[in-house]
């Protein structure tokens, strides 16, 4: 069985069929989820990040990286962040100031860098606008998100 699909390339768009084990829906791809991992021989932790958000999607995460963190906030010693946002869409404008306080809050509860690695010109401006609290750089690959966080 095959589905029609539009692909876009270079400003053209083309029709083929794909089998449809290969198309995706769009909720499919908007559908909000994370991972949360703590890596105590670096003191890092370590996120990711997907889809299209809502402020309970947002406290779910926060409550896990803080849940996650809980031995580095405990031991004052503080600690590193590396987010990997390459399936984030941009989040609605609404969630900003949220995302924005818990940005501030990760610098309070001692993250000393963060690391976000990104695919999209457009979430690196959302997240470059509200991470200005935090010495933060930007990635388009883990492994140099990585080699900046460990410098």
């Amino acid at each position: 069985m095959h589905q029609s699909c539009l692909v876009q390339s270079t400003g053209q768009q083309f029709k083929v069929n794909l089998p449809v084990y290969l198309t995706v829906s769009r909720m499919q791809i908007l559908a909000p989820s994370f991972t949360v991992s703590r890596i105590d021989s670096a003191r890092e932790i370590h996120w990711s990040a997907a889809g299209l958000w809502t402020e309970a999607i947002i406290g779910e995460l926060q409550a896990e990286l803080l849940k996650t963190a809980k031995p580095f906030i405990e031991d004052r010693q503080g600690f590193r962040v590396l987010g990997d946002l390459r399936e984030m869409s941009v989040q609605p404008r609404e969630l900003a100031d949220r995302m924005r306080r818990s940005q501030e809050d990760s610098a309070h509860l001692g993250v000393s860098r963060m690391a976000l690695v990104v695919s999209s010109v457009l979430v690196k401006q959302q997240f470059r606008r509200i991470s200005e609290a935090l010495d933060c750089e930007f990635f388009p690959e883990i492994t140099d998100a990585l080699a900046w966080l460990r410098s």
